[in-house]
């Protein structure tokens, strides 16, 4: 079997095992004996049961420890047997009699979600230190046309605008952020969609200090009788449009201006909002950006197997992800919040025995690593 067919198998072998989740091997031998669990009930009709979710607690416990290092104090209080349920995959029970009455439990965790958790929880404890995001309101409809430089005058006079903006703020304000409503002069009048647009836009927000731009907009739609409504989000540190939320509203534009009738039709909308801003904090990509590290010479699966390892182990950078391969080239992803420069050499200090590292720039987003005999 060749080089490339090897690589292909061990990525659909690795997305299975990843499937599965992280497995973990508890025993009723390692629980405090004078002590009860957090959440645990001092009496339990059923013991057993009582046991098992105590060992569950203690498989989540375990593992976050050994992830977060001394950072799991942050979060120790949080951690109960009800908040371990969620997150086991499956499991099974085995008993044993050394000593007598041991309980053993092997089963798997859902490490993927609890750094999520983790990431968003991180997040929150950063609050307005981290995320500060620009506002902006616009909208063309008859009779309510507002500016996104006049923002933060209209949240004084337009009820609509408050309306909006204050439904913007509950998921900002559950990050323990604030929206900073936009007071100066720009040249847009519409939510940026292409990329001169965005870049123009970030211009304005990097050069005010926000790391992202949340941008309402209110839109006459073409031949409709009921407006649109829509959510853009900006990332500053990646420079993309991050993601939109929106839909027709079930209002007509007679009617925008009840504040009632008007926030019935938003709360679906400002519900999609923010599960996505939570999804983008959970998932890590606010600060990260994404590289190509194009690895060469990789000539034996062992080889690239060793530089796998070596490159997990990475500060500063995520686990690589393997794209695509051809020939002794292989291609992964990885992100990080560092610029290229540095993320070079970080790379180039990774050690592969009996190996010379050489890393080098392709572009503005790309690296090539060889590893030389």
């Amino acid at each position: 079997m060749n080089l490339d067919k090897l690589i292909f198998w061990a990525l659909i072998f690795s997305k299975f095992l990843l499937a599965e989740g992280v497995p973990f091997h508890v025993s009723s031998s390692m629980l405090p004996t004078t002590t009860t669990m957090p959440g645990q009930a001092v009496e339990n009709s059923d013991p057993e049961s009582g046991l098992i979710n105590d060992l569950k607690y203690l498989a989540v416990s375990n593992w976050l420890q050994t992830y977060l290092g001394q950072r799991y104090t942050q979060f120790d209080k949080l951690i109960t047997p009800e908040f371990a349920e969620k997150y086991i995959l499956d499991y099974k029970v085995n008993r044993s009699n050394q000593p007598a009455g041991t309980l053993d439990l092997i089963g798997h965790i859902d490490g993927d979600s609890l750094k999520k958790w983790v990431r968003l929880g991180e997040s929150k404890s950063k609050g307005s230190n981290q995320i500060k995001p620009l506002f902006m309101i616009s909208s063309n409809l008859s009779g309510l046309n507002i500016s996104p430089s006049e923002t933060a005058s209209r949240l004084r006079d337009s009820a609509v605008a408050q309306t909006i903006a204050q439904m913007a703020q509950g998921p900002v304000q559950k990050l323990n952020a604030k929206l900073i409503p936009m007071d100066s002069a720009f040249s847009l009048d519409a939510p940026p969609k292409n990329n001169s647009e965005i870049q123009s836009l970030i211009s304005l927000a990097n050069r005010r200090g926000e790391t992202l731009v949340v941008w309402a907009a209110l839109s006459a739609c073409p031949g409709c009788s009921t407006p649109r409504f829509d959510i853009f989000v900006y990332n500053t540190n990646s420079q993309t449009l991050a993601f939109v939320v929106g839909e027709d509203l079930n209002v007509n534009s007679r009617d925008i201006g009840n504040q009632e009738i008007l926030k019935k039709s938003l709360t679906p909308i400002f519900q999609q909002f923010q599960t996505e801003l939570e999804n983008m904090f959970s998932e890590g990509t606010v600060l990260e950006n994404p590289y190509r590290l194009i690895v060469d010479s990789v000539d034996s699966y062992r080889t690239l197997k060793l530089a796998e390892a070596e490159l997990s182990r990475g500060n500063g950078f995520s686990a690589p992800i393997l794209k695509k391969a051809m020939g002794k080239t292989v291609e992964y992803e990885i992100k990080s919040s560092l610029s290229l420069d540095e993320l070079a050499q970080k790379i180039q200090s990774t050690s592969l025995p009996g190996f010379k590292t050489q890393v080098s720039k392709l572009d503005s987003s790309s690296l090539v690593l060889k590893y030389l005999k």
